[in-house]
Formats: structure tokens, C-alpha cells, sequence
């Protein structure tokens, strides 16, 4: 039955927009094109379809026409099915340890949020600061990157939007209309999407990275203390840029917020002691971190293997049921994950990622600041339209491609510069979970957004793109 330019299924109750079946066919039409189109010169046949089929997850992942978990399954059939790859290297390349250790970091956090206690280290943070205005804001940011260090972004952004909304009600601000408001909730989201940066539990897209760097015909493997040495610089030097950027774009018009400390005092869980149950999680949780930096050596167990060894021990300790794990476990984002983990290996292995390299390589006359620059900001900026996870398995395989064109740029160098610039996009509603989740709470407009995103993205553009040539360079010898 046809209603409103929509098909309908009644059986199933599933509509589809004349919109969404336009993007599945033109999606569609690509890889099918890129399949009867001749070679182009330098390039193979499978490396050709490959293109394609990256252009195919393109346009799936930024019209999200269908649920990315689905365009993850797409992009792992449509290989074997145009003989690009057997479903063995496919599903063998979907398999990477990278993918258990995000596994069994999201069964550790939830065990932190079953017990509130992410609840209680966010008010626990929160007050430390003092009554100014403008110091508590840089806490929201400070602890809200903080604890995305151990709890994945969106976890802490929904925590964070929460104790936030009912301190800006306590006192009576309206939403858009306050400048202390709209900083608050802005703080909320850019410090979860700066501190997702700082560890591999952060976001899915720094596990993704590794996970690639494992996956190449040299390895490369980065440890939990390794990436925090790489990334941290650019965390606690984006948190006070973006600060400042914040206050610039909105000065505060409020002079004391005695009224939100006593919001914060009264909230139970604050007070509330800590358990049995809750110091085993710790404790669960506190070995796990260590064994991650003491013992990162894929040799011995891996950072997945530890993972999971953590996981089992939330199990067999009673801290949390395997129904709980069903619950709160992001299956769709695995399969996300694993789907991009094949695009990558399936670009290097076809040399689709050479190819694409090559014309960059020409466009940047072998430059290596431009091209480190131009990873940089079309990372940025892609990530501002889509999924960060794609946004990195989309240009990864092409950074790996320039790697071994341009000298000075190594693979790691490369995984750094797009993993990390994949987390910090801060102009769209639609770039971060963070963003999205904050924006629901009313409190700032989409031009607001805007209108500090921008300053903001240039600003971290120019921060990564310093630590990549004076940090990452000079002082690790990448």
C-alpha cells in the first residue's frame, strides 16, 4: 500500500522512503558500475571493485538509509560475492582481536553503570570545583574527558546531559536563552568527544585502528600505555582551547552557581557508600586497566584476551549476569566494526588503497605537512557527515597507501593522525554521539553549534596536525 510517497509493507510494518530507495539503488548502481567499467591503468580488477564497494558503504554510511550494522554484513558479502575475496580472508579479517578487546570493554563498563558508579566518580569530579561559573564549565569538560577514558563517549555523554539538565532546572535557566546553559551542555558534549581520545576504551574507532595496524603484512601492534602516550598531549591541550573557544563564542551572564552545587550535594548517590559488590567491580576493573599496560604483548594474551579475562572474572564474581551483558553489549556496533575491518583488509590486499594514495601522492606533490595537513582535515570534516568508525575504515587503507609512497610517513603515523582527528568533530548534530545526545536536552541551538564548532575544528585541526610533526615525530621517532 503506497502512502505519502512511502512503500509499505504491512506484514512487517516497514516503510521506505522514495528518498531511501533512491540512495539503496544509487548505492547499488556504483558497485555494479565499478564491476562492467574498465580498468583503469595501475589498478586490478579486484582493486577496482574494491573502490566500488567502499563508495557503496560511502553512501550507506552517510545517508544511513540503512542501519549501519547492515551496511558492516553488506560490505562483508558483496566481497566474495564479486570474487574480490573468499569468505575465509573475510571473516578471518572479521575476527581480529581488536574486535574482543571493544567486546570486552563495553561487558567492564557496564558493569560500572549497573552499580552507578560512573555516576558517583561524575558527581565525585564535578564537585571539586569552585562556585565561578566559568571554572565549573571547565570541570564539565575535565570530567566528563576523564571519564570517558574508561566508559565509551556516548555512555558518558548520557550520564553527564542527565546530572547537568536537573543542576540548569534547579536553577531556573531557560533553554537557548542562557549562555551558561548552552556552555554547560557544549562542555558536555566536546569533552566527551576530546576524552574519547585519550584511551582505546574512548570510542570504537581507536580499537578499529589498532585493529587495522594488526591486520597488515608488517603488524604493528599498539599497546593501552602506548596509544595514551601518543594521544594525551592532544587532550589536555584541546580541553582549555575548546574551553576558552566556548566562553569567547558565549560569554557567561551568571556570577554564581552556589544553587547548582547544592543541586549536586543533594543527589543520593553521591553520598551513598560503597558496597561489596561495587569494590569488587573496582577492583575487577583497576586489574584489567593494569594488565592492558603491563602486558600488552599480543604473545601473551593480548589486549583482547585481557578483556575478556575481565569480563568472565564481572561473571564469575556475580557482579553482573549474562542477561545484563545481552542487554547493554552494542551488537550492531561489532558488526559495524567488523565489516570496516574487512573494507580495510580488502582495500590493502587489492591494492585499491595504493591506487587512491597515489593520486593524493600526485595532488600533494609528495609533500609529507601537506598530506599529514590533508589527512587531517578531510578527516575532520568526513567525520562531521558520518559515522567516525567509518569515517576511519574509509580512509585508514588510503593513509597505509601514502605511507608507503611519501618518506617519514609510517603506517603508525598515518593511524594516529586519522583515528585520532575521527573523534573530533564538533559542528553537526549528527557528527558525535556526544553532539546528538546533548542537543536533545534543549539548551543550544544547531547555529550555536556551528558557530563554535567551527572555531573549534579549526583549532584542533592545528593542534594535531603540531603534535604530528613536533611530537609524534621527533620526540617517539614514529
Amino acid at each position: 500500500m503506497k502512502k505519502n510517497g512511502e512503500v509499505e509493507d504491512g506484514k512487517r510494518g516497514f516503510t521506505l522512503s522514495l528518498k531511501s530507495m533512491f540512495y539503496i539503488f544509487l548505492a547499488f548502481s556504483i558497485i555494479l558500475l565499478f564491476y562492467f567499467l574498465p580498468t583503469p591503468a595501475g589498478l586490478t580488477d579486484d582493486g577496482k571493485i574494491m573502490i566500488g564497494i567502499l563508495l557503496m558503504s560511502l553512501v550507506f554510511w552517510i545517508t544511513e538509509t540503512i542501519p549501519l550494522a547492515v551496511t558492516g554484513l553488506l560490505i562483508m558479502v558483496t566481497q566474495p560475492l564479486f570474487g574480490v575475496n573468499s569468505p575465509e580472508a573475510v571473516f578471518s579479517s572479521f575476527g581480529n582481536q581488536a574486535l574482543f578487546f571493544l567486546m570486552g570493554a563495553f561487558i567492564l563498563t557496564s558493569a560500572l553503570e549497573k552499580y552507578g558508579l560512573h555516576k558517583k566518580i561524575a558527581l565525585k569530579l564535578l564537585s571539586l570545583f569552585d562556585t565561578n561559573p566559568k571554572n565549573f564549565t571547565l570541570g564539565i569538560m575535565f570530567s566528563c574527558a576523564f571519564l570517558s577514558f574508561i566508559i565509551p563517549e556516548h555512555g558518558v555523554a548520557v550520564l553527564f546531559m542527565t546530572i547537568i539538565s536537573s543542576i540548569l532546572i534547579s536553577m531556573k535557566l531557560q533553554p537557548k536563552a542562557s549562555n551558561f546553559g548552552k556552555i554547560s551542555m557544549l562542555s558536555v558534549a566536546y569533552g566527551c568527544s576530546i576524552g574519547s581520545l585519550g584511551t582505546l576504551i574512548g570510542g570504537a574507532r581507536n580499537p578499529l585502528a589498532i585493529g587495522f595496524l594488526s591486520n597488515l603484512d608488517a603488524p604493528i601492534y599498539v599497546g593501552f600505555f602506548d596509544w595514551m602516550l601518543y594521544s594525551m598531549p592532544i587532550v589536555f591541550i584541546s580541553i582549555p582551547v575548546v574551553w576558552f573557544l566556548l566562553n569567547l563564542c558565549f560569554p557567561i551572564e551568571i556570577k554564581d552557581i552556589t544553587i547548582a552545587k547544592k543541586s549536586m550535594s543533594n543527589q543520593s548517590t553521591i553520598n551513598k557508600k560503597i558496597g561489596r559488590q561495587e569494590l569488587i567491580v573496582i577492583g575487577i576493573f583497576v586489574l584489567t586497566i593494569s594488565l592492558w599496560i603491563l602486558f600488552p604483548s599480543p604473545e601473551f594474551l593480548g589486549l583482547g584476551g585481557i578483556a575478556i579475562i575481565g569480563s568472565i572474572l564481572m561473571v564469575l564474581t556475580g557482579s553482573i549476569s549474562w542477561k545484563d551483558v545481552e542487554k547493554t553489549l552494542p551488537w550492531g556496533l561489532l558488526l559495524v566494526y567488523g565489516g570496516a575491518i574487512t573494507l580495510g583488509a580488502g582495500m590493502q590486499k587489492t591494492g585499491a588503497g595504493l591506487w587512491i594514495a597515489h593520486r593524493l601522492f600526485d595532488f600533494s606533490q609528495g609533500n609529507p605537512y601537506f598530506v599529514i595537513f590533508l589527512l587531517i582535515v578531510i578527516t575532520i570534516f568526513l567525520t562531521e557527515v558520518m559515522s567516525n568508525v567509518g569515517a576511519v575504515a574509509l580512509l585508514l587503507p588510503i593513509g597505509f597507501g601514502i605511507s608507503a609512497e611519501i618518506p617519514g610517513l609510517s603506517p603508525l603515523l598515518v593511524t594516529m593522525l586519522v583515528a585520532l582527528s575521527g573523534g573530533l568533530a564538533f559542528m553537526l548534530v549528527i557528527a558525535t554521539p556526544g553532539n546528538a545526545i546533548t542537543y536533545s536536552a534543549g539548551y543550544y541551538s544547531t547555529r550555536d553549534l556551528l558557530k563554535v564548532g567551527v572555531l573549534a575544528n579549526m583549532a584542533c585541526i592545528c593542534i594535531i596536525f603540531l603534535i604530528a610533526i613536533i611530537y609524534w615525530k621527533g620526540v617517539l621517532g614514529i
